[in-house]
């Protein structure tokens, strides 16, 4: 084998050399197509692609984040971005923590309000303070005392179903002319002087007028009073038991009720008798009218009397006074626990959209960056350089959203902590 063979043979066997990569560069083609408009890069892109694409050929491919001239391809989005971001947290976003801040300044002012009721006291029967839970043994006890009382047989505490005062009043008030022309003659006033307009008349008439008026309401307040001064001391068969000075007490307001009625009677009989006199009515007639008058007089007082009398008793009123107490104790309470519950659920609706605004907002702002020319002249950029690293989302957080973000998770947390606390009640 000769010298060249050997030279040749041992040249063979060696591995050829690596010849150094073309550098990363982008197609005239297509900066001449995007420059016109056709893309594939952005028209407004074309400068920056090509910088990218230098920019790789001089440092290595970045895996994670971005290079500097990829950043600075994105910086104006990126500010366009943050600025709508700030605008929404110092705008909408700020005027709904305030809308919700109201709402939770009158939750809270309710709370206080609920809690004041619930531990404010009660007036017991006999002026005393007591705690919601001691009138209600209370009640609980005297209505079951009246419950086996009336289950005995006893008449002691039977009330009326429907209200009579009223009517009682007015026919006690039917007996008001009667009066009235009977004080008309106490003061002289004449009936023709009244209408002709004389000045002296017409005050002795409203003189007349105001006295009977006085004297037939004054009639029927007393004869109930009586009647529920009385009512204290009523049995289970409906009559009174007292001893001592309190039975001898009673007895002299009977005598007074009875003396009252027969003297309204009296006034009621003599100024038909009267009347009946001057008009020279037959004296049959005028002492019917005059009996029958004085009769219905007596009778309207007594049923006054009995009208409150009859009418429950001390227990039942005790009973009454702590359940009206009681009653409007709970449609309180449950008036301001319903308003309460309202005003939770306005203020959850609210948060809920406080958190979708900046969801939303994010996303807007995310988009915007990623869809927009600049992100797309990066990515292919990084195609022309042969990259496969994905270009990162952009970070967009600022002091601005955060304490936004802040607040609204606050918010979210306290509203959560209020339905928790309504579901134990």
């Amino acid at each position: 084998m000769t010298d060249m063979d050997t030279f040749r043979h041992q040249m063979g066997g060696l591995e050829p050399w690596d010849s150094p990569a073309a550098p990363a560069k982008v197609p005239a083609k297509d900066v001449i197509t995007s420059v016109l408009g056709l893309g594939p890069i952005p028209a407004t892109q074309v400068i920056n692609t090509v910088t990218m694409v230098n920019e790789a050929n001089r440092i290595p491919a970045a895996t994670e984040g971005l290079t500097p001239a990829e950043g600075v391809t994105r910086t104006r989005k990126i500010a366009a971005a943050r600025e709508y971001i700030e605008k929404v947290c110092k705008g909408s976003a700020e005027a709904a923590i305030k809308d919700i801040k109201n709402v939770m300044a009158r939750i809270n002012l309710l709370t206080d309000t609920i809690s004041r009721v619930e531990n404010d006291p009660l007036i017991g029967a006999n002026g005393e303070q007591l705690a919601t839970n001691e009138a209600q043994d209370q009640h609980d006890t005297l209505r079951d005392q009246v419950n086996e009382e009336i289950a005995s047989g006893s008449v002691q505490h039977h009330i009326r179903r429907t209200r009579t005062k009223s009517k009682e009043l007015l026919l006690m008030l039917l007996d008001y002319p009667v009066f009235l022309l009977a004080m008309f003659s106490v003061f002289n006033v004449s009936l023709r002087l009244l209408f002709a307009g004389e000045g002296a008349t017409i005050i002795l008439a409203i003189t007349s007028a105001v006295f009977a008026l006085m004297g037939t309401l004054l009639y029927g307040y007393v004869m109930r009073t009586f009647g529920r001064r009385h009512r204290v001391f009523k049995n289970a068969t409906g009559g009174m038991t007292a001893h001592g000075s309190t039975r001898v007490r009673l007895m002299i307001e009977q005598g007074l009720a009875i003396g009252i009625t027969a003297a309204a009677a009296a006034v009621m009989a003599t100024r038909i008798w009267i009347e009946g006199m001057e008009a020279e009515a037959p004296v049959a007639l005028i002492l019917a009218l005059a009996a029958l008058f004085a009769v219905l007089l007596g009778v309207s007082g007594y049923i006054n009397y009995m009208g409150e009398y009859e009418n429950g008793s001390d227990t039942v009123d005790r009973i009454q006074h702590l359940s009206a107490q009681l009653s409007h104790r709970t449609a309180t309470l449950d008036n301001l626990n319903t308003q309460l519950s309202l005003l939770i659920e306005e203020a959850g609706i609210k948060i809920a959209g406080l958190n979708r605004l900046l969801a939303t907002t994010l996303e807007h702002a995310v988009k915007t960056v990623v869809t927009s020319p600049a992100d797309k002249a990066i990515t292919l950029a990084r195609s022309y350089h042969a990259s496969t690293a994905a270009v990162p989302v952009p970070d967009l957080t600022s002091t601005s959203l955060e304490l936004t973000r802040a607040q609204a998770e606050e918010l979210t947390a306290h509203h959560a902590a209020l339905k928790n606390t309504r579901k134990e009640k």
